[in-house]
């Protein structure tokens, strides 16, 4: 296809300038990994057309790619200021952020946000920050500021307790404390039970609270909306708790209302361990919330996680707050089948031993058992390119694969076995005890 354009521009006596047909012949070129010849053809098009502004960002990207930075620095600080995009403007800061003018960069950057807000790259805001550029964009706590934008803050996922792999217990919970209320409401109230509350998920990293925090609101088709610490601070005293109060008074409007509150601890840690006066009021305007003193809270369900239980206040934990604590534990055998199944389901394998790869992988996140299933993969591939034919992934790709990665879940027991040993008066613990004691 390519060669049969290429003739047809050289010969042709009307094909030559030919505008349309050379751009898309530079996109193809692009696409098929010609990287170096597609220059020419975007050149010759800008040569004609300087206003064609997709043509000059896919130049600039074509000599990013090559690292070409002062080209692409000249090729973007060519076009109408008034017409770049802000995806010019990001690559135009990482051009000069790899030419080591950083103040630019952060120029760039900062005009990139001011142009379009979701262009946010926390990674490369981290690298500016390291040359001592502080970029003046703005937080996006501003989002919550109008009602339009918070609504954008609330969905409906689509995700089900069969999209998760294994944790009967756990979902058999979950329905009865949350699900059930949420479905029947009226036969719950005639047994003086409220709809909503709260509840805590706790367990190693990798363990898919997350996940079954979007399934849960699939279960129930209530509104979801999920926020972080970043999602509330604000460098302004007192602003951060009032971004916190937006968002709950929004919830309780739009209910039934799944409020997941991720990293638990950054935002409700223990008030005693704090020296910042600063985290312990952001800690006290939860509770607020969550007492729902001022507003009325049915329906409203508040869903935290946490890997670390005990850095979250105690008073988190009383009746009527996060009164019910759920352990998300590493998956059992059941469970880590089923995973595999899921992590293999569109990829090519032979004769897959699935029992006896979960045998092998005792205490692995999820998390670890999608990293299994990625280096596996990558041997297929390895030896596919070797060989010149498509090969299966296989049993022992996996055995192998199981070798490299350790379970990410043993320091975080270790550290749970002291707590739950310890410091577990109010039992809070025990399941992290029965867990181990079974293993």
């Amino acid at each position: 296809m390519i060669k049969i354009l290429q003739r047809s521009l050289k010969h042709s006596k009307f094909s030559p300038d030919n505008i349309p047909l050379k751009k898309y012949l530079g996109q193809l070129l692009l696409q098929s990994g010609k990287t170096s010849e597609s220059i020419q053809y975007f050149e010759e098009v800008l040569k004609h057309f300087e206003d064609d502004l997709d043509c000059r960002l896919q130049l600039a990207r074509t000599y990013y790619d090559l690292g070409k930075f002062e080209q692409v620095k000249q090729v973007l600080e060519q076009a109408d200021k008034h017409q770049v995009s802000g995806e010019m403007y990001l690559l135009l800061s990482k051009a000069c952020f790899s030419l080591e003018d950083y103040e630019l960069a952060g120029k760039y950057y900062e005009a990139a946000l001011d142009s379009d807000p979701s262009l946010e790259d926390k990674d490369y805001q981290e690298e500016l920050f390291g040359q001592n550029i502080k970029v003046k964009a703005k937080l996006r706590v501003v989002e919550f500021k109008g009602r339009q934008q918070q609504d954008d803050l609330f969905e409906q996922p689509q995700l089900t307790f069969q999209d998760i792999g294994g944790l009967e217990e756990l979902k058999e919970n979950i329905r009865m404390n949350i699900i059930y209320p949420f479905q029947n409401p009226d036969l719950f109230r005639s047994y003086g039970k409220k709809v909503g509350g709260g509840l805590l998920l706790y367990g190693p990293p990798g363990c898919g609270k997350t996940f079954i925090a979007r399934a849960t609101a699939g279960e129930c088709h209530a509104n979801f909306v999920s926020i972080n610490i970043h999602d509330i601070l604000d460098m302004y005293i007192g602003q951060s708790e009032k971004n916190l109060h937006e968002i709950f008074e929004r919830a309780r409007e739009k209910t039934p209302t799944i409020i997941f509150i991720d990293e638990l601890d950054a935002i409700g840690g223990s008030r005693q361990q704090s020296q910042s006066s600063y985290t312990r009021s952001l800690t006290n305007q939860l509770l607020s919330e969550l007492d729902g003193i001022h507003s009325n809270n049915n329906e409203i369900l508040v869903l935290g996680a946490t890997n670390t239980p005990w850095f979250v206040d105690s008073a988190m934990r009383r009746p009527g707050r996060f009164d019910r604590v759920l352990f998300v534990a590493p998956p059992d055998l059941e469970a880590r089948v089923e995973i595999l199944h899921i992590h293999l389901r569109d990829k090519p394998v032979e004769n897959i031993d699935y029992v006896k790869a979960a045998k092998k992988m005792e205490k692995y996140s999820g998390a670890d058992i999608q990293a299994v299933c990625n280096l596996a993969t990558d041997e297929a591939i390895q030896a596919a390119m070797k060989t010149g034919k498509r090969r299966n992934i296989t049993t022992e790709d996996l055995l192998k694969a199981i070798k490299k990665v350790k379970p990410s879940t043993l320091e975080w027991l270790a550290t749970a076995k002291n707590y739950a040993t310890y410091s577990n008066e109010s039992g809070i613990y025990d399941d992290i005890l029965a867990y181990i004691q079974k293993r």
